[in-house]
């Protein structure tokens, strides 16, 4: 069995499908929100039991389950751990957050806005964080340790951003992905010093930087010197505590990542919605090895899935890989996009780039079959508005190169669900983002 729960977290059950496992997997606990819990021993035959109480988000620590319970509003009420019986709760002591800025729009002595989510927990070789991503707030526990170390209060992510946060030695590392593209790895001492960043913070190092880390999929906490940042078309394997970039290894992941222990120096690295499965070996002093792989065991069928509850957009059919366009011969992309999620009022199609900026290359684009009228907007992107898409319908569009100069640059290429907004009185309606987009990001050459 194994642990599903794509689609949208918005008005998501108070206590999601969680999943921890004791004595070597030999006992694995189970919840659904109804505060049955149930442990899978030898044959899946053990019987159901029940926690004392709801919990949000549950991992282990050894011999001792780790859980997190929330509020109506769901805010963080209790850190707690129990044994494996898990029928008494020690809560813990969760102390007082530390700001730390993090130079995404975080200002101090300004009232952060909060929009709480719920507690998760993630782990690392060298403890236990709990993410408050709505509330903007990390705690990190180390292994076998009765209280957290510290807590971090950072700038509230929005509903549309992703975070993962990891325990290092030196404090802990977090990763945001901000309205699915925007990505910045950082990495904090508990008493809310910057320890590292990506994209870093020197100016010439800027463009490069953000062309590292655009489309972040997951991290990775390798040992004591050295983690991982998963992006859509590479891998990146950075020094801790800085966050210099020591490697890159070519790979493409179209969607998040998780990543497990498979012995020494070796890692299980899984993709979302995927049942390929990858072999990790980062050996200290050698390069970064990937190998493609059989998954060991089945997956079998989900425990739960959400479901989509608003618009969601994914590409079908698309590669990324470099395109080259010689004068005067036009190239056209072709890709399909399907809504998995609710129907959408309106499509915008989004191409993006300094190519296109500098008209070093025209863009035109056909959306099922029609042109599409695309105007230029912040002098690097040209966008595009038509109708709505259907929950479940698909939609083939075609994004045509004309060269009229040379060149070569990244361009990023965005399929977005949108709705009509009011920006006031007097204001005209305008379209703003209202679920997941599809983006695809490739070099583009013009000769």
């Amino acid at each position: 069995m194994r642990r599903e729960v794509s689609g949208d977290v918005l008005n998501h059950p108070s206590a999601p499908v969680i999943l921890a496992a004791l004595d070597e997997a030999r006992d694995v606990w189970v919840g659904g929100g109804d505060r049955r819990v149930f442990s899978v021993g030898a044959g899946a035959s053990a019987p159901v039991q029940a926690f004392p109480g709801e919990c949000f988000d549950l991992t282990t620590d050894g011999n001792r389950l780790i859980g997190t319970r929330v509020d109506g509003a769901l805010k963080l009420t209790t850190l707690f751990t129990t044994d494996g019986s898990g029928q008494q709760w020690k809560p813990m002591t969760l102390p007082k957050p530390v700001p730390a800025t993090h130079g995404y729009g975080y200002c101090e002595g300004r009232p952060l806005r909060q929009s709480p989510d719920g507690a998760f927990l993630d782990t690392s070789p060298f403890g236990i964080t709990v993410v408050e991503k709505g509330r903007g707030r990390v705690y990190v526990l180390r292994a076998g340790a009765a209280q957290p170390e510290g807590a971090l209060q950072v700038e509230p992510g929005h509903e549309q951003d992703t975070w993962r946060a990891l325990a290092t030695p030196h404090g802990v590392l977090l990763l945001l992905i901000i309205n699915y593209r925007q990505t910045a790895l950082l990495h904090f001492a508990l008493d809310g010093t910057l320890l590292g960043s990506i994209p870093g913070s020197d100016e010439d190092d800027e463009e490069e930087d953000d062309e590292l880390t655009w489309g972040g999929t997951g991290v990775c906490v390798l040992d004591a010197a050295r983690a991982l940042l998963f992006v859509q078309d590479k891998v990146l394997l950075v020094s801790l505590p800085g966050l210099q970039v020591l490697e890159t290894l070519v790979e493409e992941w179209p969607g998040f990542v998780s990543v497990t222990p498979a012995g020494s120096d070796r890692w299980w690295v899984g993709a979302e919605d995927s049942d390929a499965l990858f072999l990790l070996t980062a050996e200290p002093g050698h390069p970064l090895r990937l190998h493609a792989a059989n998954r060991p065991v089945s997956p079998g069928t989900p425990l739960m899935h959400m479901g989509y509850k608003t618009p969601a957009i994914h590409w079908t059919e698309y590669t990324s890989a470099p395109l080259t366009v010689s004068a005067p011969v036009a190239e056209t992309w072709r890709a399909v996009v399907r809504n998995d999620g609710t129907a959408c009022e309106a499509v915008r199609v989004r191409v993006s780039g300094a190519l296109v900026g500098a008209r070093v290359v025209d863009v035109s684009v056909r959306y099922r079959g029609q042109p599409l009228p695309m105007v230029g907007e912040n002098r690097v992107n040209v966008v595009g508005d038509t109708a709505g898409l259907e929950g479940g319908a698909t939609a083939e569009l075609e994004v045509t190169f004309t060269p009229r100069g040379e060149g070569s640059g990244p361009l990023t290429l965005t399929v977005e669900p949108c709705s009509w907004q009011f920006q006031g009185k007097e204001e005209p309606r305008v379209l703003a983002v209202t679920g997941h987009p599809a983006s695809a990001r490739f070099p583009l050459t013009v000769e």
